[in-house]
């Protein structure tokens, strides 16, 4: 089991990123077709030799022995039942081409959850071995963001980076990959090799963030800094670490502006948000106030000033309740159809679908991947989408809750939510256990991130192995 375990992490942290059939032609199938098989034939390796080693009735007997099995079951059993009414049974089950985010997707990843939890620990080469490829993507992300291009592949053009392929499929592994750099570091021992080795790391991930061109980075910045100042709030060296962060974060954006103005000729997103905030150099005003604030944080400790965690928490909570109340207010008076490039228009096309739909398919929806097929099977729907997209097929609701919503239903959306916040009450529970940011602050970055994007096999996959190796971090 050991070296199918080794074998599953190679292929899927390291291979399949970087995995190219046909150059950019028809990659996100070529990527799901080979997740689909590495992922179904490990799988049943492993059930084989837990059976041979009369493991597997004690596996499926212990779970995790409280809510949170209550969660994944309840999470499972709603996709089920989804594929049994689904509206086609075969786009259901495989999936959309090119997408592949069916029902055998979905049990594929809540199998690798529930056997992560129990059989892989994400320290020394195991973290080496997930974390290698990331960092070649994000080097060439970069590249290629300012037009360096150190070998060519078919179909190359601005709107496809690394070996990852579309920008919001790059941004969306973004969204789990440099989280996990932030909680690496800010768990290590401040100015060590292992926290000078993790810095490095982040460093370059904010830069492939803050350039691809994508204006959800935004999201996944808020997301993993929110929740790591939350996390950092326990006591005076987290937070210390916290600022040392955030120093990276504005250092990172900072560097960003100066190379997006230096070499303006050749960076291609110059009106992305990302790249008007770096310009303005917030960067350089995030370094600041980070710096003094750990000036005064040492200052308290040297006057023996107590830590009020509990104070620090409440007014950390208001912050971010005020910062989320105010984005909203913001959202909802900039609101129109051509927002974030056009999502407006297609999230209410989407509502109109599920407006569409029967009773009992707004209860349990129409089918894991047959978004498309509900959609353009129904005349009005389909006239509307043709009238507005033209010759484009609309395949997702460009926000994983939406499509989630057409796809499986209320109770789809129910069940989802249902687990990312039992995820998230057991990364609280825990949140003394110094590994636990390797998992928060990515499975939050990834769901940030999905309110304006889609699941897909570059991140979705790496989102539930991150829930299960977290949820299971310890007995509490």
């Amino acid at each position: 089991m050991l070296y199918l375990t080794w074998a599953y992490i190679i292929l899927i942290y390291a291979f399949l990123p970087l995995y190219m059939q046909n150059g950019y032609s028809m990659l996100g199938e070529s990527k799901s077709l080979i997740y689909l098989w590495a992922s179904g034939i490990v799988a049943v390796l492993l059930l084989i030799a837990m059976a041979a080693k009369g493991d597997l009735k004690k596996e499926i007997t212990k779970g995790f022995g409280d809510i949170r099995s209550f969660a994944v079951g309840g999470f499972l059993f709603s996709n089920l039942l989804t594929w049994i009414f689904s509206i086609n049974k075969s786009t259901g089950f495989f999936g959309l081409s090119g997408w592949r985010t069916g029902f055998l997707s979905i049990l594929l990843m809540v199998f690798f959850l529930l056997y992560f939890s129990g059989h892989v620990k994400v320290k020394g080469f195991t973290l080496a071995a997930m974390l290698v490829t990331p960092l070649v993507e994000f080097v060439l992300g970069i590249l290629n963001r300012f037009s360096v291009y150190p070998f060519k592949i078919y179909g190359q053009n601005n709107s496809f980076l690394a070996t990852i392929g579309n920008i919001n499929w790059y941004a969306g592994y973004l969204s789990i990959f440099v989280p996990i750099g932030i909680g690496f570091t800010a768990g290590e021992k401040r100015f060590s090799r292992r926290f000078f080795v993790g810095a490095a790391y982040t460093f370059l991930g904010l830069m492939a963030l803050l350039t691809q061109g994508s204006d959800s980075a935004a999201l996944i910045l808020a997301g993993a800094y929110g929740a790591l100042m939350l996390f950092s709030l326990k006591d005076r060296e987290s937070f210390k670490n916290f600022l040392l962060q955030m120093a990276i974060l504005g250092a990172a954006m900072e560097l960003t502006g100066l190379l997006t103005r230096f070499f303006d000729e050749w960076y291609a997103f110059n009106d992305s948000l990302m790249t008007r905030v770096c310009n303005a150099h917030v960067g350089l005003i995030i370094v600041a106030a980070a710096l003094l604030f750990y000036r005064i944080s040492r200052l308290f400790e040297e006057i023996s000033v107590p830590w009020k965690e509990k104070v620090y928490e409440m007014a950390g909570a208001a912050l971010l309740a005020a910062a989320v109340i105010f984005s909203a207010v913001f959202f909802m008076g900039s609101f129109d159809y051509s927002f974030g490039n056009d999502r407006g228009l297609i999230w209410s096309m989407s509502l109109d679908i599920f407006g569409s739909m029967s009773p009992w398919q707004k209860l349990v929806g129409v089918g894991q991947d047959c978004f498309y097929e509900y959609a353009y099977g129904n005349p009005v729907m389909a006239e509307s989408l043709l009238n507005v997209f033209g010759g484009g097929q609309l395949t997702n609701a460009h926000c994983e809750l939406l499509t989630i919503l057409v796809e499986r239903g209320l109770l789809g959306v129910v069940t989802y939510l249902f687990l990312f916040g039992i995820a998230l009450r057991h990364f609280w529970q825990n949140k003394r256990e110094r590994s636990i940011l390797l998992f928060a602050l990515p499975v939050i970055a990834y769901f940030c991130n999905g309110l304006v994007s889609f699941s897909q096999v570059m991140s979705t996959p790496y989102f539930f192995m991150m829930l299960g190796m977290g949820i299971s971090l310890s007995n509490s």
